[in-house]
């Protein structure tokens, strides 16, 4: 994947590298780029610093489970933000760091390689907590909150853009490969109200709440329409087109993303998955 993000980076040196334009291959999300800035239009907004991004910054926000970096440059880019991006996967975190370089100046974003069960920052480090589709492979739930809650600031939020079980759905009748489990016994759905439950023992509130299922479904279904253009039919046109590489979510996903984005459509049309957004407040 590393090889191939360069190859492209390389190919395209006439263009002037900005975070939207790796949406792609690092906003894979339900509701791409418009879900996160939607997700940001929660936070106090006496907290945004986009017009100060030159004067060091009192909020800091941490992106779990952040793979390529998408979320925490767009908080960066929009809101001036300082972001840690922490993922599990080394070779995400690599190509997150790889696309995060091409930008000039480079958004100011640290991502480091963890685990998201065992954060390895100090308590109360943080302002606010993102996380974009990074829980559902998650079993220990509760842990998972109980340290995010640590990490927080006194009042810090956790924002949350996640895919739930509807609550009526059963576990087992979710079709994979999806982006977050090859199979089933790597992932662990669980609906709204049990998720809720856990928040609460850990010591959040409930501040905000939206099911975006919906919008997730309209979204997959307008991505999932838009074909590639057709291939130019003069050699030298078709040569040139060939040799300027596109990002694309098989860079991130691997071969299975086709099948992956049709599983995740089928279990929203089946009635399976819910996809909401929330924000937590640490009390």
């Amino acid at each position: 994947m590393l090889e191939k993000i360069a190859h492209i980076l390389s190919k395209n040196p006439t263009t002037q590298w900005q975070a939207k334009d790796f949406s792609a291959v690092d906003q894979l999300h339900l509701g791409g780029i418009p879900a996160t800035l939607a997700l940001l239009d929660w936070l106090p907004k006496d907290q945004d610093q986009s017009k100060g991004k030159d004067k060091p910054l009192s909020v800091q926000g941490l992106d779990i489970g952040c793979g390529l970096g998408g979320t925490s440059r767009l908080v960066w880019a929009t809101r001036g933000y300082t972001m840690v991006g922490l993922d599990l996967n080394d070779s995400y975190i690599g190509a997150a760091k790889l696309l995060n370089q091409s930008i000039d100046p480079p958004p100011k974003c640290q991502f480091v390689v963890g685990n998201s069960l065992h954060l390895p920052f100090e308590a109360q480090l943080f302002g606010f907590v993102i996380s974009q589709h990074a829980s559902m492979n998650i079993h220990q739930k509760l842990d998972l909150l109980a340290g995010l809650y640590k990490v927080l600031k006194p009042q810090g939020q956790l924002l949350l853009h996640e895919v739930m079980l509807q609550p009526n759905a059963l576990a087992a009748d979710v079709v994979y490969p999806t982006p977050w489990a090859y199979q089933k016994d790597e992932s662990h759905l669980c609906q709204w109200s049990t998720f809720e439950r856990l928040a609460i023992d850990a010591g959040f509130v409930v501040e905000q709440f939206e099911d975006d299922t919906q919008s997730a479904l309209a979204w997959i279904r307008k991505t999932r329409a838009q074909k590639l253009p057709p291939q130019p039919a003069d050699s030298a046109v078709k040569r040139k087109a060939e040799a300027k590489p596109r990002f694309t979510p098989a860079l991130a996903l691997g071969p299975n993303a086709a099948a992956m984005s049709a599983n995740v459509l089928a279990n929203i049309e089946a009635g399976l998955l819910q996809v909401v957004s929330v924000s937590l407040r640490k009390v």
